[in-house]
């Protein structure tokens, strides 16, 4: 991976992931299982993750018995169709194919389940290959993670390089898009204050056929989050 993982917090506080209600709850790119643990998430809720990285899972298995971990890619989740409450990911989503990615959140998700994504903003992706290019890393495949990001930014698509990888930086005009394509309503776009800043939290709806907001939804614009919100 070019980036280095970020703190993920919900911005309202940890049980704004569940609320007091029992919830399905589906951690995609889990790794270690590390992030659903800071959300204040128990046992009293059904958790699941997936991850591409076995060694991972065999850790999240160990410190969280009682969950279920499955070894799968976001482009095709190994559940049934609405599976989950709620999905949450946490700077996965920016190495899949995002359409596919989103298409299978909404597959997975009952209606009127929501997804809570983390993601790369431009501001960190240009830091990130700064701070790389002393690196062994190709320059052609820096160039293809800018490249693939203003792709994104202009059709809410992306385009995988060499052997299937995929990367790219997202924007809330490309987020929209792919997930107004998808099913999703009900958008919301958030830019933490404090050092989880340099990352985009993006909260949608599975809207259910027939709702109102079924026709698209322009969603809310991109809003500060208070510093404490993210302690």
């Amino acid at each position: 991976m070019l980036f280095s993982a970020v703190s993920f917090l919900p911005p309202a506080g940890p049980r704004s992931l569940t609320g007091e209600q029992f919830m399905r709850i589906l951690d995609l790119g889990c790794g270690a299982g590390q992030d659903l643990a800071v959300w204040g998430v128990t046992d009293s809720d059904e958790v699941a993750g997936v991850d591409i990285n076995e060694e991972r899972l065999v850790i999240a298995r160990g410190r969280f018995p009682r969950r279920i971990y499955k070894r799968g890619a976001g482009e095709c989740l190994p559940f049934g169709d609405e599976s989950f409450d709620r999905v949450i990911s946490n700077v996965a989503l920016p190495y899949m194919n995002i359409p596919r990615a989103l298409a299978e959140i909404h597959r997975v998700l009952v209606p009127g389940g929501t997804c809570i994504l983390s993601v790369h903003p431009v501001s960190l992706t240009i830091r990130e290959l700064r701070d790389a290019f002393p690196k062994p890393i190709p320059t052609l495949f820096r160039i293809y993670i800018v490249a693939n990001g203003m792709f994104f930014y202009c059709t809410g698509r992306t385009v995988g390089f060499l052997k299937g990888r995929t990367e790219s930086f997202q924007t809330e005009r490309g987020m929209r898009m792919a997930l107004k394509r998808a099913g999703f309503g009900n958008l919301s776009f958030t830019r933490p204050i404090g050092p989880a800043g340099e990352r985009l939290i993006v909260e949608a709806e599975k809207i259910p056929v027939g709702h109102p907001s079924a026709r698209g939804d322009s969603g809310s614009p991109t809003r500060p989050e208070a510093a404490q919100d993210d302690a």
